[in-house]
């Protein structure tokens, strides 16, 4: 045998059954067992066992194997496993029955001591410093065991406590502090006050009958220089030499397990400060996430939205979803703004909070400039969550939605009205034309054209100037704005003339005299009052009684100018009769 077979059979745990192995197999099993689930082929085996120079036979190892397989068999042991085609292994039992702690008779005293109160306590300083404190009855007076963290000019943190430690330590001497043992830790008996607001405690070895008696042991360990146990007597006992070398005897072996202790508290509470912060990072992920979401598809939303009303309705739902609160509210502060609005973050209408144009801005408001006004957004609600980071955003894509609308609406509104008379001009008249020529034809309904026209303008231009003529023409413009009802619609179509759209009832009749009675009677008041002659001609086309198409509407009214009548008295039992014809109706004055 070997030297290294030698060593591995010295380091190698006996077998249950090694009497009855022989000295070569004894060898072979414990090269297996010395490394349970290794593989050796027949050569290592030979090689470890046999040496170098054996030349004999390989499957020698086939035939020891099996012998201590024999030998070994129904001791509950390790057992040598066969694979196939490459050698042999140990494999040991699942569960051995075998000592935790065979030598444990042997061990010291205090090892032993250490051992129980590790095992009883387990991992936690409180219950490792009640262990040892229920260890010491025997001690007279001895009232708590704490261990403390010692800092120069402050009171001592209690780091762990068992008993009835005092409520409040005062200041005590940190090492190297002056007060204690020259350099090292503060180390010793001393003396505590039990009356409050008294003097800290000084190093003493008599203790006074009032006081109670402090036995401060440090414990070694290069991480807590300042890491001290307490042991505290009740007032008025008295600890001499044996007692205190009787302490210091019982808290040298639990000094490394405090240590461990504190380290694996400490450990657990960064496991716990590490999980808070990971669930809070991922509370925070999951909201974004969400506000991110939210932001998405108030883009998507706006892209429909074309009105202000529009705009409001999708985006201060998730204003107020990004703002933690339950609502958000929105107004423009000037006078001529849209009226405000508040909706729940579920979508839903509530009412909004009343403010005035001077009151003081909210420091929750978010303020955005549409334009030439502010549009003023404040959450509102008892919900108080944080604000999303994402809520600028989001309230500026509000903000441009809201401009493009109010820029929009303005250049459809300068694109379809006349600039010097405020009226529709010509393409918004031909627009709704078409548009109610639709809708007669679908639902049946009947509507009239009127035209208007100021044949001398030419005349007046050439005369009275420019100046004179746009004057007639804005008084012409203010006239018809005075005989049309809110749902009739007056346009300019170019210099001087202009048109009118009028909604009738099923029976046109009466509606189309009365409304040329009052449009008669204001053209005759302004000839009268202006400062030239004016002529002045009207014409009146019922869709689609007279014609049905836009083109056919606009060329009749164009033929039927003809001058303004001032309106007559109705002859008696005619005066709702239907007009029979355009030229009827153009002239129903005449005889």
């Amino acid at each position: 045998m070997n030297d290294s077979v030698r060593r591995e059979a010295l380091a190698a745990e006996a077998a249950p059954a090694a009497t009855e192995l022989t000295a070569r197999e004894q060898a072979v099993f414990t090269l297996l067992r010395a490394h349970p689930g290794r593989l050796y082929t027949r050569a290592d085996i030979l090689e470890r066992v046999w040496g170098l120079d054996f030349s004999g036979d390989e499957r020698v190892v086939d035939a020891y194997v099996n012998r201590i397989r024999r030998k070994l068999e129904g001791g509950g042991g390790p057992r040598i496993e066969t694979v196939r085609g490459a050698g042999y292994r140990c494999v040991l039992p699942e569960n051995p029955e075998r000592p935790a702690w065979p030598d444990l008779p042997q061990w010291p005293v205090g090892a032993r001591r250490l051992l129980e109160l590790v095992s009883a306590a387990g991992d936690r300083p409180d219950d490792l410093l009640q262990g040892l404190l229920d260890s010491l009855d025997s001690v007279p007076g001895l009232d708590s065991l704490t261990l403390l963290r010692l800092s120069p000019h402050a009171s001592p943190e209690v780091l762990a406590a068992a008993g009835s430690p005092p409520p409040r330590w005062p200041p005590l001497p940190a090492p190297g502090a002056a007060g204690g043992t020259g350099s090292g830790p503060l180390s010793g008996l001393i003396t505590l006050p039990t009356a409050s607001g008294t003097t800290p405690g000084t190093m003493s070895g008599i203790v006074s009958s009032v006081d109670a008696p402090v036995l401060l042991l440090p414990v070694p360990t290069a991480a807590e220089p300042g890491l001290t146990l307490a042991f505290t007597g009740q007032p008025g006992a008295e600890w001499d030499a044996d007692v205190q070398a009787s302490l210091r005897g019982a808290a040298a072996p639990v000094a490394g397990a405090l240590h461990r202790a504190l380290e694996v508290r400490a450990g657990q509470q960064a496991l716990g400060q590490l999980r808070e912060q990971v669930r809070v990072l991922e509370d925070r992920a999951v909201k974004a996430r969400q506000d991110s979401a939210a932001l998405l598809g108030l883009t998507h939303l706006l892209e429909d939205a074309r009105s202000v009303p529009d705009i409001l309705n999708v985006s201060l739902p998730v204003l107020a979803e990004l703002a933690g609160t339950d609502a958000c509210a929105a107004w423009f502060t000037h006078a001529g703004g849209p009226a405000s609005a508040a909706l729940h973050r579920t979508g839903l209408p509530v009412t909004p909070p009343a403010r005035h144009v001077s009151d003081p801005a909210h420091p929750g408001d978010l303020t955005v400039e549409i334009g030439d006004q502010t549009l003023s957004l404040r959450p509102v609600g008892t919900r108080t969550q944080a604000a999303s980071p994402l809520l600028p955003v989001a309230a500026r894509c509000a903000a441009l939605a809201l401009t493009q609308a109010t820029l929009l609406r303005a250049l459809e509104r300068t694109a379809l009205t006349d600039e010097y008379t405020g009226l529709g001009n010509r393409q918004a008249f031909l627009a709704d034309l078409h548009a109610e020529v639709a809708f007669a034809a679908r639902h049946g309904a009947q509507f009239a054209v009127t035209l208007v026209d100021l044949g001398n303008i030419r005349y007046l231009n050439a005369t009275s100037g420019y100046a004179g003529g746009n004057d007639l023409i804005s008084r012409l413009a203010r006239t018809l704005r005075t005989v049309t009802r809110i749902e009739d619609r007056a346009y300019r179509l170019n210099g001087a003339t202009f048109a009118l759209l009028l909604r009738l009832p099923q029976e046109p009749g009466g509606a189309v005299r009365g409304w040329q009675d009052r449009l008669g009677a204001a053209l005759t008041q302004l000839k009268q009052a202006a400062p030239v002659p004016l002529d002045l001609q009207t014409s009146l086309v019922v869709c689609p009684q007279d014609a049905a198409s836009t083109s056919e509407l606009l060329r009749q009214a164009l033929e039927e100018l003809g001058p303004v009548q001032p309106p007559a008295p109705p002859l008696p039992g005619t005066a709702d009769h239907p007009l029979s014809s355009p030229q009827d109706r153009r002239r129903p004055h005449d005889g």
